[in-house]
């Protein structure tokens, strides 16, 4: 049986597309930054402590900062994720606080 060029052209892009996906989904870190974020509910369980930020649950891995958090308050917040974690923050800021020195939680 012969075989054809085209099933090893079709196998190299699926084998390549495949990659590309894992890549971007499991083994890069995303980061987004929101400006003036209201956080909208704060919440604790067994799996951690947890806000909500424009409907979507951010989990706080230091629970001195969660506490810090308040309702209704709006925060510079960065978070970030890999693969299938749930966003967890790296890093809090008072909104309107510009010297960034001092003025974190």
């Amino acid at each position: 049986m012969k075989k054809h060029p085209f099933n090893w052209i079709a196998t190299t892009i699926a084998v390549l597309v495949i990659g590309i996906w894992l890549f971007t989904s499991f083994g890069m870190i995303h980061e987004e930054h929101k400006e003036e974020a209201e956080v909208t509910s704060k919440t604790h369980n067994d799996e951690g402590y947890f806000i909500e930020i424009d409907d979507k649950e951010v989990h706080v891995k230091d629970t001195s900062t969660w506490m810090l958090l308040e309702e209704g308050e709006t925060y510079n917040i960065t978070y970030e994720w890999y693969g299938m974690k749930k966003p967890y923050v790296t890093d809090v800021n008072q909104a309107h606080d510009d010297d960034q020195v001092g003025g974190g939680h």
